[in-house]
């Protein structure tokens, strides 16, 4: 695990998870808002980093966290919530509001990860409940909320001001981005089932939408200082997978879906750059988000 600083007080935390492909597949946020008197980190990520990430923290000097803040209920983001609070009492939680019985009560998240990851779960760890008085509305100065339903019913991004900077956390709702090693970018929808195109090209479009934006910041991964290029590619992808995909025979399998898409997606194409386990991890969630295109356009043929 490592934190680097991508300009004063704000940091990128790199959120391993132990199983190959995954060491930078997660990233955290911290801000350390000094005028403000507030320090907030941006995603746990699973329950598996939680111990590393509060040593990492402790060894920085910069443990006292104020707030948690999560850009969606998934294990992958906030199955850690539980286990920090416990080491953190004095932490406050921001989550989508939707998305917050799942931090109280983490059962059916569980039960639901399960039946769509499967055996990721347990590299991810189990969550435990976090305090309901933990959970606050909003309130976080500097802070802006954007709905932006798509990859989860329930996903905000979110913008903060940081010394003259505007950082937003666009969480999934513009899918994933990663660098290839020449220089070239890898990119996918993050579309799992039950996915909702219309929700999604909106949430986009008010991404898309917004103005003086300084650096956006990718949970899987990275960052870039250029939203306007990442979010109108994203809106491309988008595009290109619907057509694609409505087009192929109804009944069409999703292996055979996702050879389409590597056919005709320049950039999803890219896959191939990626060291091998990468590619592997990559070729799961490529079909999970298959998946939730192929039952988004199968409910639109049958009018569902």
């Amino acid at each position: 695990m490592a934190m680097t600083e991508i300009f004063p007080n704000f940091y990128r935390i790199n959120l391993p998870i132990p199983r190959g492909g995954f060491e930078s597949f997660l990233d955290g946020w911290l801000i350390e808002d000094k005028a403000g008197g507030r320090r907030i980190l941006v995603e746990t990520g699973p329950a598996s980093a939680v111990p590393e990430l509060l040593r990492l923290l402790e060894a920085k000097g910069k443990n006292k966290i104020d707030y948690l803040i999560y850009t969606h209920i998934h294990l992958d983001h906030s199955g850690g919530a539980g286990q920090f609070i416990a080491a953190h009492p004095e932490t406050k939680v921001l989550a989508p509001e939707k998305g917050r019985p799942h931090l109280v009560d983490p059962s059916k998240l569980i039960a639901g990860s399960r039946t769509s990851l499967g055996s990721l779960c347990d590299v991810y760890g189990a969550p435990i409940p976090l305090p309901a008085e933990n959970l606050i509305d909003g309130g976080i100065p500097n802070l802006t909320v954007i709905d932006t339903p798509g990859h989860a019913p329930h996903h905000s991004s979110y913008i903060y001001e940081l010394a003259g900077r505007r950082i937003l956390f666009a969480g999934e709702a513009a899918g994933c981005w990663f660098r290839c090693d020449d220089g070239s970018c890898f990119m996918r929808p993050a579309t799992p089932h039950k996915f909702f195109y219309d929700r999604a090209v909106a949430s986009l479009n008010r991404l898309r939408a917004l103005e003086d934006i300084d650096v956006v910041c990718f949970p899987h991964s990275g960052y870039l200082e250029d939203a306007s290029e990442v979010f109108d590619r994203a809106a491309e992808q988008m595009k290109l997978w619907l057509a694609v995909l409505s087009a192929l025979p109804a009944g069409t399998s999703p292996e055979d879906a996702v050879l389409a898409l590597l056919a005709n997606d320049p950039v999803l194409a890219n896959l191939e750059k990626m060291p091998e386990a990468v590619r592997k991890r990559e070729e799961f969630f490529i079909g999970q988000s298959v998946k939730g295109y192929l039952g988004w356009i199968e409910r639109e043929r049958n009018g569902v």
